[in-house]
């Protein structure tokens, strides 16, 4: 784990995000990315979001952005059939 602290999930909004929840990122135009976690430096309190970059829905990049970029993706509602 080494020094840093890590929690491996965020409240944004009324939402919890937890790790392996794919969520998009503002400014990252066309970009979904998978959730890993929340890492704070506790020597210096700096906070940051660790995650994957997807392509074609496969993982690739290991990237990091502020907390405050991420943007949850709303989940679909299921259609209910009326006959």
């Amino acid at each position: 784990q080494g020094p840093f602290l890590r929690e491996y999930s965020i409240n944004v909004g009324n939402f919890i995000i937890s790790s392996g929840d794919i969520i998009k990122i503002d400014g990252e135009h066309g970009t979904k990315f998978k959730f890993n976690s929340v890492v704070t430096n506790p020597s210096t309190g700096n906070t940051w979001i660790d995650c994957f970059e997807l392509e074609k829905g496969l993982v690739s990049r290991f990237r990091s952005f502020k907390a405050e970029r991420i943007k949850r993706i709303p989940m679909r509602r299921k259609r209910v059939s009326r006959r």
